[in-house]
């Protein structure tokens, strides 16, 4: 079996075994039919300041520079000759809400930043504190110089093929931890700055950690889904946290008890964690169902279902409405 065909399996823990290159693969129970544990290219959410920029990757040229002073150029070739390595990552934008669950999973393929570096015989100036970010689009982020060692990776491969132009083409970044406002496509410049720089989007008010917060989704089924009294409703959904990794989803139907989710699929910090639950519908008349996930380190998403700030990341517990009939 291609390992590109095994991306699309769902409903089966087959796909285990074809996901190359990842250091720890657990799949805790069957998979849903209605959501992959690997998110395929043409369904990842597609999200970008000014739309996708028109210039030639192939022969694009990327620029290292230390504030504004040139230390190195390196293009699509210089990348594919390194020893390029596969990843398990979970994007999320900062803007994602039940209404638009804007997240996905992939198996990109490139090298962690710092073996860039070396490769270019460059290395980190003793006075810089983090780094500025600039795509294709004219879109800059920063990020503090710590987080070269979570570690940044540059990829130019997304689930076994190259790198898709409108997700970054010929290569993007992927920083661990923090939402999609920091993981720049179609790179233009990563520089060396002795002083934070301010990200775009900060400017207006959305936050500039951009740490991932404990948040969950429900997928299937929609809101306002009717069920007859007495059938059986499978609930399947998202829950992630970033580098915190998942450790509990749990589900309550009108402001009971919490019952425990069952995790169906996980892979460790920084992939999201796929949960499903079985109810029997009972008792005519609407109902809502809320999910809640808690992390390893403690952390919980909150019990309001659209989350405690817009513009620092959504960390709520969603809810959706049941109708039951006779």
């Amino acid at each position: 079996m291609r390992r590109r065909d095994a991306l699309r399996l769902g409903g089966s823990a087959l796909i285990a075994p074809y996901v190359a290159g990842c250091d720890r693969l657990v799949v805790l129970g069957p998979l849903s039919p209605e959501l992959l544990p690997i998110t395929p290219n043409d369904e990842f959410y597609v999200y970008s300041y000014a739309g996708t920029p028109s210039f030639d990757g192939e022969a694009h040229e990327m620029l290292l520079v230390h504030e504004d002073t040139e230390l190195a150029r390196f293009d699509l070739a210089f990348l594919s000759t390194l020893a390029s390595r596969e990843r398990e990552h979970t994007l999320e934008c900062i803007g994602a809400r039940p209404r638009n669950q804007d997240i996905g999973n992939a198996v990109w393929g490139g090298v962690p930043l710092t073996e860039l570096l070396d490769a270019l015989g460059v290395s980190v100036p003793e006075s810089a504190v983090g780094l500025r970010l600039v795509g294709m689009d004219d879109y800059d982020a920063g990020v503090a110089i710590e987080d070269l060692l979570s570690p940044i990776w540059i990829v130019w491969l997304m689930n076994g093929v190259p790198l898709p132009v409108e997700h970054g083409f010929p290569a993007r970044l992927l920083v661990p931890g923090r939402y999609g406002v920091k993981n720049l496509k179609w790179i233009r410049e990563i520089a060396f700055v002795d002083e934070p720089h301010v990200s775009y989007w900060t400017a207006v008010g959305w936050s500039e950690e951009a740490v991932y917060r404990p948040n969950t989704f429900v997928v299937t089924p929609i809101d306002g889904v009717e069920a007859k009294t007495g059938e059986l409703v499978r609930f399947v959904g998202t829950a992630f946290a970033g580098l915190d990794e998942i450790g509990a989803v749990e589900v309550r139907v009108d402001g009971g008890s919490w019952q425990p989710a069952t995790l169906d699929y996980q892979n460790g910090p920084q992939v999201w964690t796929l949960w499903s639950w079985e109810w029997m519908a009972s008792g005519e008349g609407n109902h809502t169902v809320q999910v809640r996930c808690t992390t390893v380190a403690g952390e919980q998403s909150v019990a309001v279902a659209e989350g405690t700030s817009l513009l620092d990341g959504y960390n709520g517990s969603m809810t959706i409405g049941v109708r039951v009939t006779a």
